[in-house]
């Protein structure tokens, strides 16, 4: 562990964190067209959906396996494995035609993203001490942001030519593979000095966090392109450069993670990320046209700059090194089941309400999330 890493590495490290973001809203642009394309299938709108979705619930589930393994076998077998399954699975709607097996394909990806982050994650930890994360955390957090302002526009302009182009992405890691394999290295092992149930105590905050947060989250890429197509119609480029909007404020405001916690506790970046949040969900629930959309993406884009670099950084800070691979594992796993449940808890509320009663809803949760946030740790104080 130290200070600083080499840019061979440190590169090698955000090119595997941009396909994390690669890995859902790659094909956003493409759900309504899936719709379309097969909608000779019963219930095939919700059915869309688990395009996004399935990876989510198959990494829910199979994170904590790959996370033991990471830890059993070291980081690097788990981490090349998980590339290959990627671009088998991830690009499987560009030659497949069959519905179903296009989801099998989904679940392939879910089963090497899970590989990817928990092998990532730790060797992260390894790699670096709290101060250098925080600091690589910031321009991690930036190259997330700029991936998927990448992903989300060249899918929404493939998905223009057809559906199944953006599937054609997930191709790109292979060109990844030269780097990563003359740039990374296997960390030494490290001896055991905590307990499982002392460990798991001081994380089980951290996964519930990531899952709640996911929860709210996961509901842009999951509604927003619905709204955006049929209530407010617009076209399937039209969700890329929304996104991609959201996401420029998300590379500016990760850049400046590391700045913010040397000033501000975890608890208080929390607070400032759900009140951008729900502010931002309040005015896409009162928006009718698209360039209303707009004005709600510096504040979408800022919390979800914070959200995801806050969670990773205070998870690294309490987990010690031979534990990393495991609870990596459930990190993911809390992320992940947090995306899979999103659409499945929050129907309901769009069957009742519409897609913008559900922002606004949505939006009174985060901004009373940050009031319960805000008391709390008041009276902590006093």
């Amino acid at each position: 562990m130290s200070k600083t890493i080499n840019k061979k590495i440190q590169i090698s490290l955000l090119l595997i964190a941009t396909m994390g973001v690669m890995s859902g809203i790659t094909v956003v642009s493409s759900l309504p067209l899936i719709s379309q394309t097969f909608s000779d299938l019963p219930h095939i709108e919700f059915l869309s959906k688990l395009m996004l979705t399935i990876p989510s619930i198959i990494i829910a589930l199979f994170a904590p396996i790959a996370g033991i393994i990471v830890d059993k076998f070291g980081r690097l077998k788990p981490l090349y494995t998980g590339i290959i399954l990627f671009v088998l699975g991830g690009s499987s709607g560009f030659y497949l035609e069959n519905f179903y097996a296009i989801l099998a394909g989904r679940a392939v990806l879910g089963i090497a993203v899970a590989l990817l982050m928990t092998s990532s994650t730790a060797l992260i930890g390894d790699y670096l001490d709290e101060m250098a994360r925080h600091k690589f955390m910031s321009v991690q957090g930036m190259a997330v942001a700029l991936g998927g302002i990448l992903f989300i526009t060249a899918g929404g302009l493939l998905a223009q030519l057809h559906w199944s182009y953006p599937f054609a992405i997930y191709i790109l890691p292979l060109f990844f593979l030269p780097l990563l394999l003359t740039a990374l290295h296997e960390p030494e092992k490290h001896t055991h000095v905590e307990s499982d149930m002392e460990l798991e105590a001081k994380l089980w905050p951290i996964y519930l966090t990531a899952f709640f947060a996911m929860v709210l989250f996961y509901m842009l890429p999951t509604q927003l392109p619905y709204l955006i197509i049929e209530t407010l119609h617009g076209k399937p480029s039209t969700i890329g450069l929304v996104i991609a909007t959201a996401m420029i404020f998300n590379a500016l405001t990760s850049r400046q993670y590391a700045k913010l916690k040397a000033r501000f506790s975890y608890v208080h970046i929390y607070i400032m990320t759900f009140i951008f949040f729900g502010t931002g969900l309040f005015i896409i629930s009162q928006a009718h046209t698209i360039a209303q959309l707009f004005y709600s993406t510096a504040f979408i884009g800022i919390g979800f700059g914070l959200i995801l670099v806050n969670t990773n950084s205070w998870f690294l800070a309490k987990v010690p090194a031979q534990k990393r691979g495991k609870a990596s594992g459930v990190l993911a796993s809390s992320f992940f089941l947090g995306q899979f449940s999103s659409p499945l808890l929050l129907q309901p509320i769009v069957h009742i309400y519409g897609i913008q009663g559900l922002f606004l809803i949505v939006s009174g949760i985060a901004l009373t999330t940050a009031l319960i946030l805000f008391l709390k740790d008041k009276f902590s104080k006093r």
